[in-house]
């Protein structure tokens, strides 16, 4: 186990949980239809994901026996200064990754709406979070993509303004 160093303007850690589809959603065929990240398979072993990560590039910031840290990851054409993924009894399971603003700034939310829009349609739901916005993309085999943006207290104490990708299955 490897704590993650303290970074300022990362939120405080919140447990994972997958978005669940409105009762009344089916399946499309052009809903998101993936069966990993960053090159590693759903279901892969946090042990030999370490493994793969590090051996591949990424800067993994830490790690437990069911989160991994990792900085400066590329999702979408973008640099997010961080990711993290998370295990549960099956392996990988999902991940998620956070870019902060100290201002309001939705620029990237809605840059990476439109790119979810152009490749799976409309959004199976929307939400308001308190002081943002979100949207939630499900497809078949439990794959889903959540979007978010929203103020939080970073870890400093100071609020600033997240958008927020999750990926899963």
């Amino acid at each position: 186990m490897v704590a993650p160093p303290h970074r300022p303007a990362r939120p405080p850690m919140r447990p994972y949980h997958r978005p669940v589809p409105p009762p009344s959603w089916r399946p499309a065929h052009h809903g998101p239809s993936f069966a990993g990240i960053l090159g590693l398979t759903f279901g892969t072993a946090i042990g030999l994901s370490l493994d793969y990560l590090t051996g591949n590039g990424y800067a993994v910031d830490g790690y437990d026996q069911n989160i991994v840290y990792l900085r400066n990851v590329n999702q979408f054409d973008l640099l997010w200064p961080d990711a993290t993924l998370y295990y549960g009894p099956n392996g990988l399971t999902g991940s998620q990754f956070i870019y902060s603003t100290s201002a309001y700034d939705p620029y990237r939310y809605n840059l990476i709406y439109r790119r979810l829009v152009n490749l799976y349609g409309a959004p199976v739901s929307t939400f308001r979070p308190s002081g943002g916005f979100g949207a939630t993309w499900f497809g078949p085999s439990s794959a889903y993509i959540q979007l978010e943006f929203k103020p939080m207290v970073a870890n400093s104490g100071v609020t600033r303004f997240y958008t927020t990708l999750q990926f899963g299955n």
